[in-house]
């Protein structure tokens, strides 16, 4: 991938299946905040689109050492009038929610585990809008448009298509602490998504640009 220039792009984001990560608390269950997908979440997913998935999956998360070895960096995906489906029932599949690891036992025997749960998906259509920085997928990949997986279960369709007047856009200022920056936070919804003041596309990209 290295015959390809590092670009910054305008990206918009298109829902075609439903999907829920546990973002919220809700009562029994969780919900997904409909009006954002992070900076994570899309580069990762880019990464299973156009590298595959990695080898060796870690058993516990290190989003700086992964993070580096990726040649994209992208704002937070931002919507503005998403929508939620009713609550559905899920079972928990725990190798695949949390891995069948000791703490993972230890509370499934306590009593106070529950195997299933109720989670609000963000519904069909919900749309987002953000930059990325660093090879152009639709060049690589030579159409104007693709489809990516995200979610538990990877049950979310994303179609990411080009977007050529993002004006203003949203960092995730928990990664940029990763890489040592510290940005201005306007909110967070958790400790993994806290949305930052709105940047210009220009400004956007040259604190990108830091996180390498």
């Amino acid at each position: 991938m290295s015959q390809y220039h590092q670009e910054t792009l305008g990206i918009t984001a298109r829902v075609l299946t439903p999907f829920y990560y546990h973002g919220l608390y809700a009562r029994d269950g969780s919900a997904t905040h409909p009006n954002v997908i992070t900076d994570t979440a899309f580069m990762f997913a880019l990464r299973a689109t156009l590298l595959g998935t990695p080898p060796v999956l870690r058993a516990k998360p290190d989003y700086k050492a992964d993070l580096k070895n990726l040649p994209w960096r992208a704002s937070l995906l931002m919507g503005t009038t998403n929508s939620m489906l009713p609550p559905v029932r899920h079972t928990i599949d725990v190798a695949r929610e949390g891995g069948y690891h000791e703490n993972m036992q230890k509370n499934m025997g306590s009593g106070n585990f529950k195997g299933t749960f109720f989670v609000h998906e963000v519904a069909v259509g919900a749309s987002y809008e953000g930059i990325l920085l660093g090879p152009d997928p639709f060049k690589i990949l030579k159409s104007k448009r693709f489809i990516m997986r995200v979610g538990v279960a990877k049950q979310g369709m994303l179609e990411i298509s080009p977007h050529k007047s993002v004006k203003t856009v949203r960092l995730n200022t928990a990664t940029a602490k990763l890489f040592g920056r510290d940005l201005k936070e306007a909110y967070r919804i958790i400790d993994t998504i806290r949305v930052s003041q709105a940047l210009s596309q220009n400004e956007a990209t040259e604190e990108l640009r830091l996180w390498y």
